[in-house]
């Protein structure tokens, strides 16, 4: 692989040289592909499950890697108030024991993690205080309101961490090596892209963003930064949405039945025959299919400049990209007036520090939600920011040169 990446890297710099002043790499299937590390599962709540039936049910895929669950006293419940106690004392005294296997990797979940994460950062800075070499994924950093999936997130993520690290590294050298001056990211599933550097933190979102890719591309290449995208494959059509330049996001991947993965992810649904057509709304149509000898499905007719190469040129053209996706008191509307335009300073201080240059980044979602239950006062707050570093705000190559083989 290593061979691989510094001949690419190599033939775009002698094809390019000095043009290319940012590189994206999609690292989605390389993750997707890996074998997962082992991780030791930490669940804190008022009290263990009951029987199996309350026990938490991981996917099939990610179940195995678990070699070790530990229930912990404490967590919070949606207001951020304590539940039970944090019985830290007696995980320290169990810690010795817990981190005596050959697991490097900890996925910390709390109930109510959602309104406070103080019960799992305690924990987690007790197992760096015993190890400062642990990879340690709690579940507040993923948002949902089901433990489960957070849990899910959390392990998945954990057990990818080692990967991202390696994958990082590996990157980082050749990327250094022939672009030394270059911006090095990766693709995330929302359609944006993140520093190389968090690649070991979060390697979760950089799964599977070949589609949020496809649609940003297909879009970029149109000129169309609002409207919907068509993408037709061997497979079928899907129908992608664009808002302000990015894809519109869910926070959740969908998995059936199974936990849902905690990562905001491009929104695509299959296309029929009864999808709406909308007046003045711009629509692109992809032909991503490597064989083009039949026509497309629906009497759908190609966008011409939405070329086959159209998830390379979303990565080239992704922003960076980051979400505040919180719980939030509120009093009144003046009040969530208020939390509000915090959560939007916030997620754009969050693309700051990603690499964005400050005073250009913009706010693409914004939204409150009321939570359900009978939870008066408590809303949810998500927003997405955007912005580009300095050097790479023109960094996608012209159409000519992303046809070109290096």
């Amino acid at each position: 692989m290593t061979e691989a990446l510094d001949s690419s890297l190599s033939g775009l710099r002698r094809e390019f040289g000095s043009d290319i002043t940012a590189i994206t790499a999609d690292v989605g299937r390389v993750l997707g592909e890996r074998k997962l590390a082992d991780v030791v599962a930490i669940r804190i709540s008022p009290r263990p499950p009951a029987d199996a039936f309350h026990m938490t049910v991981l996917p099939p895929l990610v179940e195995p890697a678990v070699t070790q669950t530990v229930h912990v006293r404490g967590g919070h419940d949606l207001r951020g108030r304590p539940l039970a106690r944090l019985d830290l004392e007696g995980f320290l005294a169990d810690l010795p024991g817990i981190l005596s296997a050959d697991a490097r990797n900890v996925a910390i979940t709390s109930v109510g993690s959602t309104a406070s994460n103080d019960h799992e950062t305690r924990i987690a800075d007790a197992i760096l205080g015993h190890d400062r070499d642990m990879r340690i994924s709690i579940s507040s950093d993923f948002y949902s309101s089901v433990f489960r999936d957070r849990d899910y997130t959390a392990i998945l993520n954990s057990a990818l961490m080692q990967t991202g690290e390696e994958l990082a590294v590996m990157l980082e050298a050749a990327g250094r090596r022939q672009f030394p001056a270059a911006h090095l990211s990766f693709a995330k599933n929302d359609g944006g892209r993140a520093p190389l550097s968090r690649l070991a933190l979060t390697p979760v979102h950089g799964l599977r963003p070949e589609p949020a890719m496809g649609i940003l591309g297909a879009a970029t290449l149109a000129g169309i930064p609002e409207g919907e995208v068509i993408l037709c494959m061997e497979t079928g059509a899907v129908v992608g949405h664009i808002h302000g330049g990015l894809p519109v996001a869910r926070s959740l991947i969908r998995q059936g039945f199974d936990a849902s993965l905690a990562s905001n992810t491009a929104i695509l649904e299959p296309y029929t025959i009864h999808h709406p057509v909308r007046a003045g709304i711009p629509s692109v149509i992809a032909d991503l299919r490597e064989e083009k000898e039949t026509a497309l499905p629906f009497g759908l007719v190609p966008t011409p400049s939405a070329a086959q190469d159209a998830a390379l040129v979303g990565a080239a053209a992704a922003p960076l990209t980051a979400w505040i996706d919180r719980l939030e008191t509120v009093s009144g509307r003046a009040d969530l007036k208020r939390v509000q335009n915090l959560a939007e300073d916030d997620a754009q201080s969050a693309a700051v520090q990603l690499g964005a240059t400050p005073g250009q980044t913009h706010i693409i979602e914004s939204n409150v939600y009321a939570m359900p239950y009978g939870n008066p006062g408590i809303v949810r707050i998500r927003v997405q920011a955007a912005g580009e570093a300095s050097a790479d705000e023109e960094h996608v190559l012209p159409t000519a040169a992303r046809g070109a083989t290096p």
